[in-house]
C-alpha cells in the first residue's frame, strides 16, 4: 500500500512490501520510485533479507535514489526500513 503525507514541506510516501521476494521487492520499489519527484522520500518496508542487500544496490546502480537510511524495524522478524531520496 502506498501513501503519501507532508512533512515540514517534503513527501514522504511509504511502500509496504512486506510478504514480497525478489525480484518484485525492486519493481515496486522502481515503479514507485519513477512516479516520485527529484528531493520526494521513500520508505519501503520489506521483509525479505535478500532485498536490503539488493533493493539498495539496485537503486544505486539505476541511478534513482540515494539510500538514506536502513533501519531494523524488528531483528527477531527480519523486518527493515529502507529510506530513498529521490534523485
Amino acid at each position: 500500500m502506498l501513501v503519501s503525507n507532508s512533512e515540514k514541506s517534503r513527501t514522504i510516501k511509504k511502500l509496504d512490501i512486506r510478504g514480497k521476494v525478489c525480484p518484485m521487492t525492486f519493481v515496486y520499489t522502481k515503479l514507485t520510485l519513477e512516479k516520485m519527484r527529484e528531493g520526494e522520500i521513500l520508505e519501503v518496508t520489506l521483509d525479505f533479507p535478500a532485498a536490503i542487500e539488493n533493493v539498495p544496490a539496485s537503486v544505486k546502480r539505476q541511478k534513482l535514489g540515494d539510500i538514506l537510511d536502513i533501519e531494523i524495524l524488528n531483528n527477531e522478524k527480519k523486518t527493515w526500513i529502507l529510506t530513498i531520496k529521490k534523485i
